[in-house]
Order: C-alpha cells, then sequence, then structure tokens
C-alpha cells in the first residue's frame, strides 16, 4: 500500500539488540509463553519485510512464506492474553507492527498485524497508548481502501474496538472526521461486500459513530447511504442475527433526525420490504420467541411505523390485510404477561402458560414476580383495574435485572404505539365527508380473523393493550361497536369477558360454538 511518508524499514526494538541475552530469557509471566520465541518470531517478520522491499519496488501482491505465517498465527492467537499484551507493548510492538504495516505488500502479513494490534487494544491502557500514534491511525485508515476482504475485517474490527473506547476515542473519530472519503469507502463495503463478518464489523463501526456523534446522523444520512445499508441487510439476509440487529438498530438512529427520516422515507419502499420480511419470519411459527430479540424488533416496528405514518401508500397497503396485524398479537402474546405478569396470575390459563413458557424458556412461574420497578406501567383503564390487583405497577418476573425489563417495557411501547396508529386508519373521522369515507379501509377483515380464527389469549391481550392506551379515541369502546355492526358474536363475548375481569379462562371450557383457533 502507499505509505503517507517514507520511513526506514521496522528495526527491531532496542531492548532486543542490545540486550543478546533476551533471546534465551524465560517465560513471559505466569504464562506457558516463551520470550524467545517471541523475539524470533517478531524478528523474522521484521527481517522478511527487509528483504521484500529489498526485493521488488513494484505493487504486486506478495505473500510470506507459509511456515513465517503459520508463527505469525500463532502470535495471534496468543496476543489475546493479557500478560501478553502487556509484554508487546513494553517491547515496542506497537511501533513494529505499525511500520511492519507501512512497508509490507503481503496482505495475511498485514491482516495479522491488524489483528494483534486490534487484540492489543481491547486492554483499555494498551488502546490509549494506540491512541496517541498518529501515524498509526493513519494507517489504519488508508486500509479501508484495500481490496483485501481479510484485512478488511481485521481493520474494521480495530476501529470498532478504539472508537468504542471512551478513553481512546477522541483522537480516532477526530481522525475520521478528517479523513477524505471514509464515508465513501464504508458504503462501498456496505454496498460490494459479500463477507458476513466484514458487513458485521463495518456495521458495529458505524453504529458506535453515530451513537457517539449525533451530528453524523444527520450528515451522513442520504438516500444513497440508507440503499447500501439495504444492500448489506439482503446479503446477510432477514433471519433474526446479532449482524442484521445492528443493521436494524442503525435504521432506528438514522430516524431520530429530520434529514434521516428524509432519507429513510425515499428508500420506503424497499425498507419496508425488509422491515416486514423481518417481522414475518420471527413470527414464521405460533410460538414467537422474544428473548434476546427485544431491541432487534423495537427497532424493526420503530422504523416501520415511521413509514407507516409518513408515506400513505404504506398506510394503505399496510391495512389493506391482516398480515401486520397478526404479527402485533403474536408478539403481544408472549409480551404482556412479561410487562404485566399479575394480570395471567389471576388465573389458571394452560394455553397462556405454554405460549409464555415456550418464549422464554427462563421465565418463571406467574405467582413468582417481583413487585420493583413501580413507575412505568401505563394506565390500564377501568377494566383492567378490575383485573389486575396493584394497578400502578409494573411487575417483572423474578431475576429479571432492570435493564432486561426495560427492554420489554420498549418493546411493548413500541409496539403499543404503533398498533394505535395503526387502528387510527380504520376510524371515521368525526363530521367527515362523504369523500373522506371513501378513503377509510375497511376492517371487515381483521373483525373476521379476531372473531374467527384468532385465539382467545392473543385477542384478552389485545384488548387490554387498547384498555391501557391514552388519547381521543376509545379503541375497546370502538371494537365493541364494530363488533355489534359487523355481528362478531365471539369477539363481542370476549371483550365483554376482559371489561368485566375475566381475562383468563380455559379454551376448553368455552362452549361448542366459541371454538377458539390458533
Amino acid at each position: 500500500m502507499d505509505s503517507p511518508s517514507q520511513v526506514r524499514n521496522p528495526s527491531p526494538p532496542p531492548e532486543l539488540t542490545d540486550n543478546p541475552e533476551l533471546l534465551i530469557a524465560e517465560s513471559i509471566g505466569n504464562t506457558a509463553f516463551s520470550k524467545h520465541w517471541f523475539f524470533t518470531t517478531l524478528l523474522k517478520l521484521i527481517e522478511e519485510v527487509d528483504r521484500e522491499n529489498e526485493e521488488t519496488e513494484s505493487e504486486l501482491v506478495v505473500d510470506v512464506d507459509e511456515d513465517l505465517q503459520n508463527e505469525l498465527c500463532k502470535l495471534w492467537d496468543m496476543s489475546m492474553n493479557s500478560e501478553v499484551t502487556q509484554f508487546l507493548l513494553e517491547f515496542k510492538a506497537v511501533e513494529i507492527l505499525t511500520g511492519v504495516i507501512e512497508k509490507s505488500k503481503a496482505p495475511r502479513v498485514t491482516e495479522i498485524s491488524v489483528g494483534i494490534l486490534c487484540n492489543m487494544a481491547c486492554d483499555s491502557s494498551i488502546c490509549q497508548v494506540i491512541a496517541n500514534q498518529p501515524k498509526l491511525i493513519e494507517l489504519i485508515l488508508l486500509l479501508l481502501e484495500s481490496s483485501d476482504a481479510p484485512t478488511l475485517v481485521e481493520t474494521t474490527r480495530f476501529l470498532f474496538t478504539c472508537v468504542s473506547n471512551p478513553s481512546a476515542q477522541e483522537n480516532w473519530i477526530k481522525a475520521i472526521r478528517e479523513a477524505e472519503n471514509f464515508q465513501e469507502h464504508i458504503q462501498f463495503i456496505f454496498q460490494s461486500s459479500t463477507n458476513c463478518d466484514l458487513l458485521k464489523n463495518t456495521a458495529e463501526l458505524v453504529h458506535s459513530l453515530l451513537d457517539i456523534e449525533g451530528n453524523l446522523c444527520e450528515t451522513w444520512a442520504t438516500q444513497e447511504f440508507v440503499q447500501t445499508l439495504l444492500e448489506a441487510v439482503h446479503q446477510i439476509g432477514y433471519g433474526h442475527s446479532e449482524a442484521l440487529e445492528i443493521f436494524l438498530h442503525i435504521f432506528q438512529l438514522i430516524s431520530t433526525t429530520e434529514t434521516g427520516v428524509e432519507a429513510l422515507v425515499s428508500c420506503a419502499v424497499t425498507l419496508q420490504r425488509a422491515l416486514l420480511k423481518y417481522l414475518n419470519l420471527v413470527c414464521e411459527y405460533e410460538i414467537v420467541r422474544l428473548k434476546d430479540r427485544q431491541t432487534s424488533l423495537a427497532s424493526a416496528l420503530s422504523v416501520l411505523n415511521l413509514i407507516f405514518t409518513s408515506v400513505p401508500l404504506s398506510a394503505k397497503q399496510l391495512t389493506k390485510d391482516e398480515g401486520l396485524f397478526r404479527v402485533f398479537l403474536k408478539i403481544l402474546e408472549p409480551l404482556y404477561p412479561k410487562v404485566f405478569p399479575n394480570v395471567i396470575s389471576q388465573g389458571n390459563n394452560s394455553e397462556t402458560d405454554k405460549f409464555i413458557n415456550a418464549s422464554d424458556p427462563g421465565m418463571h412461574t406467574p405467582s413468582d414476580v417481583s413487585k420493583d420497578n413501580t413507575s412505568n406501567q401505563p394506565d390500564h383503564g377501568q377494566a383492567n383495574k378490575e383485573v389486575v390487583t396493584t394497578t400502578n405497577e409494573v411487575h417483572v418476573t423474578s431475576g429479571t435485572n432492570d435493564e432486561e425489563a426495560d427492554k420489554w417495557m420498549m418493546l411493548f411501547n413500541i409496539l403499543s404505539g404503533f398498533l394505535g396508529d395503526y387502528l387510527m386508519c380504520f376510524v371515521q373521522p368525526k363530521d367527515s365527508t362523504e369523500e373522506e369515507e371513501k378513503v377509510v379501509p375497511n376492517l371487515s377483515h381483521i373483525l373476521t380473523y379476531l372473531d374467527e380464527s384468532c385465539s382467545r389469549c392473543r385477542t384478552n391481550f389485545l384488548i387490554l393493550t387498547l384498555c391501557g392506551m391514552k388519547g381521543d379515541v376509545d379503541f375497546v369502546d370502538r371494537f365493541k361497536s364494530w363488533s355489534e355492526k359487523f355481528r362478531k358474536k365471539r369477539l363481542m363475548r370476549i371483550i365483554k369477558d376482559v371489561m368485566a375481569g375475566k381475562v383468563i379462562d380455559r379454551e376448553s371450557k368455552s362452549s361448542s360454538t366459541d371454538q377458539d383457533g390458533r
């Protein structure tokens, strides 16, 4: 690669050349790793880079001897040990590897050198030392121009490690801000790479930058940037994964700014399709697993809600059938009892318990609840006050920490907010004209689903959620009216039971005319 400045080839540390007895030194600290082996391996690396530069001045891609590569890979693995990293720092490994990266034309040598530095940077004190090496920072940013995927994998991992360290990030962020074409390099990776590890590492880096530097959400939020993110998502797939979760949260971060909203809306068609694919895959089976997916689901629903409320065509498409509505109810089924577990403790519904325990095998029984966290429960109306013993408390299952409880509540709030926006599309405006009434979607398909196919368990939690919604529209009252208007007798009975406090009712006790489907 082109060097930022002309410097001499990397040299052995003076500690080694001045003290040859170190070549027969003992092990590193309390480890079984030999100091002698480390010194000889570093010397071989330096000699190889010297030879490489003497033999050719061309830019041809070369690689070092396979035996040396294997030795370097061992060194790379050992650099994960904290005593080894301190030893490497003491004997100027940062300076040596900086020189190697600058001079070497061998892709594997560059990859391994960056990988070793990244392992060293996982130590916060060493990360601070590295952050004070402007030449190294410049070299690492230049490596984003590389066409070698393994090198880029380690480069983006290294950048993410350094940017994520609060005590060392300032110099890195400053350099990134001043670097030419940094965003273009990132977009090129998203747009063209088929390496999922590289896409994940790059997404982690971008997510960290956007989270730390709020103004980047404004300057980076363009239609082109969103399109490249979507191409990366398409490459990694729509099934739930750690990588996809990062991309979904990037979309949510972008949506927090005005320019970001404009960029997302400009890609509404493609973005909506991607979000729906993810939601439908998560909700593919009757029993929906929510554990460890709360954040990604919240991000997906939040961004989809933005599109829904900003793009009339999207709202029209999403209200045509009950697909999205089923997603709401499938998620609510295991979610509502996680946020309000004392609701289901009033009865003994084997069906409800089955769904809850399957979605989260670590969940305690409904009677085993904690009564901490008493300030976040929304007002669930008079009907819920008859069902829930303590009306102003949010209960979380025993053993669930505050962060986990916050995730459940965040997902519930986002979902219930989206549900409210969704149902508002079916509400006739007061004093509406004949033309305005024509554009209100027909909700008969939703009522038919609730009356004929939806389980009582899901409908119970839907009605309870509607009871807690604040606003000008009383959705429970609306569903009563709609049920009467369209003669949905079973749905009318369920609503009546919920309002009377009979939330939990065994399916087996239902009459033969009230058989609930799945």
